[in-house]
């Protein structure tokens, strides 16, 4: 099977999360406002239901109840809602379990949040906008979805491999089929409309020196996968299975462990407001 028919075959696949590519051009164009906001995320109901629950909890206590989507908008500012609009749709994406991969209901979820604030922390002034790391961080494993799918059997076969030969779980990927993970995720999210500066950091995270843009969002994908490690959040059998660039993406490591330090006080806090979002 070549990946052009498991991005076409694939069953059980959530539906492409068409609201993401479409809020990642508002917050692109400079003339762009809170308004134009509203107007996108109005159209689905879970996003909607969850900022007024989040802009009506108790990390916002608001003097009256907000019931307008505006109001809540206003209140929150964008950039918190931008995060909302982002975990609301990829919890749909990522929350379930991949047996596979031995990876838990939620797990592949929480590893994506992690990675996601780590590149909001270390990548924020290596990106065209400021959205666009978080957003990395949350769909950089979305190939694992697919070749869960497709593939599944297989992948006693890739972790005997891992464990035996000490090769990297991409690395095992692309022997076994011809491709990993991440070049699956990327032609998913090219398929669904993304532009470039996501899919192509997302497609050369394990080889972020072959990029041929964003070299530098792809060496940081590949720092704050690691970091999520070292945050315990790396669910599945491969967690030790990365292999680094170090000239990729340069941090020192002091630097390196405040940043980890700050993303688990932001995963708490996160969260926290997730589960406000959704109650």
């Amino acid at each position: 099977m070549n990946l052009t028919e498991i991005i076409r075959d694939t069953v059980a696949l959530p539906a492409a999360p068409e609201i993401l590519p479409k809020l990642l051009k508002i917050t692109k164009d400079p003339n762009a406002d809170a308004g134009d906001i509203v107007s996108l995320i109005s159209t689905d109901p879970s996003i909607v239901s969850g900022v007024l629950r989040l802009a009506n909890s108790s990390l916002y206590t608001p003097p009256s109840p907000i019931t307008e989507l505006d109001e809540a908008v206003a209140l929150l500012g964008i950039q918190e809602v931008y995060r909302i609009v982002n975990a609301v749709t990829s919890d749909a994406l990522l929350d379930g379990e991949l047996s596979s991969m031995e990876i838990k209901k939620g797990g592949l979820w929480t590893h994506s949040l992690a990675v996601a604030l780590m590149m909001e922390i270390i990548a924020k002034d290596h990106s065209p906008t400021g959205g666009l790391p978080y957003t990395l961080g949350l769909l950089h494993d979305i190939g694992k979805l697919a070749l869960h799918h497709a593939c599944g059997e297989s992948y006693s076969d890739i972790f005997d491999r891992v464990e035996t030969e000490r090769i990297s779980i991409n690395a095992a990927e692309s022997e076994a089929f011809g491709f990993d993970h991440a070049e699956v995720g990327a032609k998913m999210l090219e398929e669904w409309d993304f532009p470039e500066e996501v899919f192509l950091p997302i497609r050369y995270q394990y080889a972020p020196n072959s990029a041929p843009e964003f070299k530098e969002l792809a060496g940081a994908l590949q720092v704050a996968n690691w970091a999520a490690g070292a945050m315990g959040c790396n669910d599945g059998r491969d967690t030790w299975a990365l292999e680094m660039t170090p000239s990729a993406f340069r941090i020192d490591s002091e630097s390196l462990e405040v940043a980890i330090i700050e993303g688990k006080d932001r995963l708490e806090s996160a969260k926290r407001a997730l589960i406000a979002g959704a109650n």
